[in-house]
């Protein structure tokens, strides 16, 4: 059953397998770079990172705090979510209050659902609005098929850019 843990060191490998697995399909085109949402484990303290984003005295002033979970399916690392408490201009824009990531070894599988769901669910603890926003490319089928199927309702679409590519966004907004 999928569940949303603390960042854990014992489940490092698995996520650096999702890091490399994700760097291959940016190669193949099937991820861009902006969505990238693995981080090099050899180069940052994935767990530690995971802890001081939630502390805005050890963030960047223009990011805001959030609540970052591994996706675990018994001993199966599965992927991530980020649940940002309140949103900036940019992430108005594109990056919403959840972002998420499925290692792609499970896509297709239905994780993508039920992570989301599981991540709407633990966000009534920290998001205040009485609706969240997320975002994804509008050529991300899977991505806004996962989002629909939670309840989410297209705003519109915007033009942004970012690592140097140009992209569409589609804007949901679900209700908590």
């Amino acid at each position: 059953m999928l569940k949303l843990i603390e960042a854990d060191r014992k489940y490092l490998d698995q996520y650096k397998e999702a890091y490399i697995e994700s760097l291959k399909q940016i190669e193949l085109g099937n991820i861009k770079t902006h969505d990238m949402m693995f981080m090099n484990p050899d180069e940052v303290d994935v767990v530690q990172k995971f802890k001081d984003n939630r502390d805005q005295s050890k963030l960047p002033s223009y990011f805001v705090p959030s609540y970052d979970y591994f996706a675990v399916d018994d001993d199966k690392f599965i992927g991530v979510i980020h649940i940002r408490i309140r949103l900036t201009e940019n992430l108005i824009r594109y990056g919403g209050h959840i972002g998420y990531a499925i290692n792609p070894k499970y896509w297709n599988m239905g994780y993508g659902k039920k992570l989301l769901k599981l991540g709407l669910d633990k966000s009534k603890s920290f998001i205040e609005e009485a609706r969240v926003l997320i975002t994804c490319d509008d050529d991300n089928i899977g991505s806004y098929k996962i989002i629909e199927s939670n309840g989410g309702i297209l705003e519109n679409k915007l033009e942004n850019e970012d690592c140097g590519e140009k992209f569409l966004t589609r804007r949901y907004w679900i209700k908590k």
